[in-house]
């Protein structure tokens, strides 16, 4: 119960911290209870004691940062993606057909790259792995993983990105 106390202490640190992440109050309060969460179930106050009596601010940084980054991290498909504009598109009717040809056409682009790109786009996004996951499982770095998967995204963005853009400010305006 020493580590919930300590930490407790410097609540108002933990949340400004949490909201130098870009956070509304809210959800950094709701990143903070996570942290404490984590940090009760995983370790001590013994561990992330800092000095005599204090406790290690880096550390819990660190934590909240992952913390934050893992919310961030949202493993999206192609199929997610078009469930989740069906309800848009039916508010807008005659969109549809733009996100469809949109949807084809990344479909096609990600056909048409080389087998590797393709492959490990593929499992990072429909198969909702890690990089690190990945990289365990096929032994290539996790840097080669990462490049790759930021190449595509970068393809995928520079040849599509202008008709997603037409297809938002469209329904914008409806």
């Amino acid at each position: 119960m020493k580590l919930l106390e300590k930490l407790a202490e410097r609540d108002a640190d933990w949340m400004r911290m949490a909201q130098s992440f870009g956070l509304t109050k809210e959800w950094a309060r709701e990143l903070v209870q996570e942290m404490y969460l984590k940090l009760y179930d995983k370790t001590t106050y013994e561990k992330i004691k800092y000095g005599d009596d204090d406790v290690n601010t880096f550390y819990v940084y660190i934590t909240l940062r992952n913390l934050y980054y893992d919310q961030k991290r949202t493993k999206v498909t192609l199929q997610e993606i078009q469930e989740d504009f069906t309800d848009d598109v039916l508010e807008i009717g005659n969109c549809k057909e733009t996100l469809e040809e949109l949807l084809t056409e990344v479909e096609q682009t990600i056909e048409g790259m080389h087998w590797y790109d393709k492959k490990i786009f593929e499992i990072y996004y429909g198969d909702n792995e890690t990089i690190r996951e990945l990289s365990e499982g096929s032994k290539i770095s996790q840097s080669s993983i990462f490049n790759t998967i930021k190449n595509v995204r970068t393809k995928i963005q520079q040849k599509h990105g202008e008709k997603y853009k037409e297809f938002r400010s469209g329904k914008e305006k409806r």
